[in-house]
Order: structure tokens, then sequence, then C-alpha cells
């Protein structure tokens, strides 16, 4: 989210190395200021967005604007909150100098390169936000590919669906993902499947890779099982001639998913085991998550509870550890379906069930998913 990176266990921000703590309301507040930077409230909008279940007055809001003036005094070179008379308050970011490119070694932008190809590639989540978030601090500019894929990864999902700078094919790739991670319901998914897949031309070469390999997990979790089967070919050839162990992951992980809701445990758990060989190696934190959930669900399928529940749980903590929000939503859509379709522990599918509806509420899912039925729309 900008210059600053959040502690939300913690109520903690960061910028340039310094950290200053916030309570609770206070950080609430300022992460909205933030949010909507350079753009003036009234106290009657804090109130709204940041006591809605509360009755506060507005001494309320002065006095916590007060605090924050304080407490962020030493960023005053970064950002400062006004009062905008007859209004309220705004947040305002100020324009940062950066070094200029040429003034620094010749080998520092490939350095960087080499640094997000490595924080990419270990799922190192919160490493690729802190070198985006400080872009001019450090003086480099992110390729347009970074540039949005950081968009996806700290899930400032809303920029795909409203901003129409970028032609549709270099967002097509980004708009299936999203439909795909926040539809419950497969049907819907697997028309925007053949939507994607019919324009996939347009995408760039790695990104249609990656499409023959997600394609199966729709097929699975719509079940048509023999679709999903016969597209266990092309993947495999796709892993074959990238030869990367990312891809290979990727592809196991589509493999276990159609194990899993098949029913077919032995040969989910089989898969499990090769992938748990390769992350030996190569200890990639967001498929390693992926993969712990997995084996959580294959000891529900074993009608070990207690063990299911604690892996299930332990995998989606590491992925929200990695900060990577598109691999924490579809971890516990793969949950949620899971326990919806077998019915093994009405409990824990309520808990996510919860979890579900707050991601969808601050992700926005409904309207994400109505923005992009309006972008295929106008395709067709």
């Amino acid at each position: 989210m900008g210059l600053i990176t959040w502690s939300d266990d913690t109520y903690q921000i960061h910028y340039a190395g310094e950290t200053i703590v916030l309570l609770p309301k206070e950080y609430a507040l300022f992460q909205f200021l933030y949010t909507w930077k350079n753009r003036a409230f009234s106290r009657n909008d804090l109130l709204d967005r940041v006591w809605s279940l509360e009755e506060p007055t507005d001494r309320t809001v002065d006095d916590h604007i007060y605090r924050l003036r304080k407490k962020l005094q030493k960023w005053s070179h970064l950002l400062t909150i006004d009062t905008v008379r007859g209004v309220g308050y705004r947040l305002t970011l100020k324009e940062q100098q950066s070094p200029s490119p040429s003034a620094l070694n010749s080998d520092f932008s490939e350095n960087i390169k080499k640094m997000l190809t490595t924080y990419h590639g270990m799922g190192m989540g919160a490493a690729l936000q802190t070198l985006y978030a400080n872009q001019q601090v450090l003086g480099f500019q992110m390729d347009s590919f970074y540039a949005t894929y950081l968009r996806f990864v700290v899930g400032d999902f809303g920029w795909f669906v409203e901003d129409k700078t970028p032609p549709i094919s270099d967002k097509l790739f980004y708009l299936f993902h999203l439909y795909h991670m926040t539809e419950i319901d497969s049907q819907k998914t697997l028309e925007i499947l053949h939507w994607a897949l019919k324009n996939a031309k347009s995408m760039p070469k790695n990104y249609q890779d990656e499409m023959q390999i997600t394609a199966i997990s729709v097929y699975a979790q719509a079940k048509e099982w023999e679709r999903a089967k016969k597209q266990l070919l092309p993947a495999r050839e796709v892993v074959e001639r990238v030869n990367s162990p990312g891809f290979q992951l990727f592809f196991q992980a589509e493999e276990t998913l159609l194990y899993l809701l098949m029913g077919e445990v032995d040969e989910a758990e089989e898969v499990i085991q090769r992938s748990e060989e390769i992350l030996q190696e190569l200890p990639m934190q967001r498929e390693l998550g992926s993969f712990t959930i997995a084996r959580g669900l294959c000891l529900y399928h074993r009608q070990e509870l207690a063990k299911a529940r604690r892996l299930v749980d332990e995998g989606l903590e590491v992925l929200r550890s990695t900060k990577f929000v598109p691999h924490l939503i579809y971890g516990a859509q793969m949950i949620l379906l899971f326990l919806k379709d077998f019915g093994y522990d009405a409990e824990w599918e309520r808990k996510y069930q919860k979890m579900w509806a707050e991601l969808s509420e601050e992700y926005k899912f409904d309207y994400l998913q109505k923005k992009i039925r309006a972008i295929i729309s106008s395709t067709i």
C-alpha cells in the first residue's frame, strides 16, 4: 500500500527502517486516510468508516487526529494530516526525491531484478512489497510485469477492473484469476475459463502456459472429472517444456486438488509426497502452505478430524504469513469447497464461511465479479 508497510496484528506501521506503534483505532483511522490519500473527509465520514459500530462524537475524531499527528511528526517529510477548512481532514502524501539512476552503480538495476525474481520464486510477499513500496527511496522503477503483479499480490484488485489505461490483453490473465478465486459457484467460473481460453493467444506465453494448468482445478471444481483428467496431459507437457520447480509444484497442486475432490486420497497423498520432496530442497512458502492444507484435507478423508483441522489451519496461516493475498484467498476457497462437498466438519465449515465472508467484504468480491462480467460482455 504505497511507501508505508503495515503490521495488522500489532498495529505497527513501517517506513525506511522506522516503526511507529499505534493504538487500534489510530491504526484504522490512519490506514483509511492513507488508502484515500490526498482526499478530504468530513468528521462524519470518518466516524462512519472507522467507528461504524460505535457511538463516538466529533471530538473522538479530533482527538485521534491530534495523537496521530504527534506520532507521525518524524515522517513529516513524507506525509501530513491537514485540516481542510469547512470539510474535515486530508492525508497529503508528499513527492519523494529519489536518487538519479545514472548516479547508481551500473549493476544496481540488474541486482534489483534478481532480488525480485528470488523473492517471487520463494513466495516472500512481504519482501516484494517492501521493494515495491520503496522504489522512490531506493532509486529504481519496477518493470511493467512486477508493477502489475505486485498490485495483484497486495490485493489492489480494484485497479484491474477500474483502470482503463492498460489494454485488456495485459489484464486478461489477472481478470480470470480474480473471478476464479472469488467465486464459489464453479459453473460460473467455468464460463469465465472458456472466455479466457478463447482469448488466451493475446496473453504473454507464460500466462498461456499457466492457464493450461489452472484449467485442471476449474474442471475439477465443476465436477467435470473426465475433462479435468484430460487436461492433465497438456498441462504436463507445459511443465516438461518450462522445466521449472515452480511450475512443477503448481501443476502438482492442481493435480492434488483434482484427486481430493474425486475422493482418491491415495493418489492425492502420493502427489503431495513428491511435492514435499521438492519443497525440502526449495522451501517455497506459498506452496508449502498450499500442500499443508492439502495434507489436512487428506486427513479429513482418513477421518482424522483433529489432525485435519490442525493442518488446515496451519497451512492457511503459512499462506497468510507470505503476504500473498491471492494465495490466501485461494487457500480459504479450497478448504471451504472441500468441506462443503464432503460435509466432514460442519463446525470448521462455518468457521471458514465466516472467514470467506470477511475476505469477500474486505476485497469486494461481488463488485469485482460484476465488473469482470461487464468487461467480458464488452469484449464479446
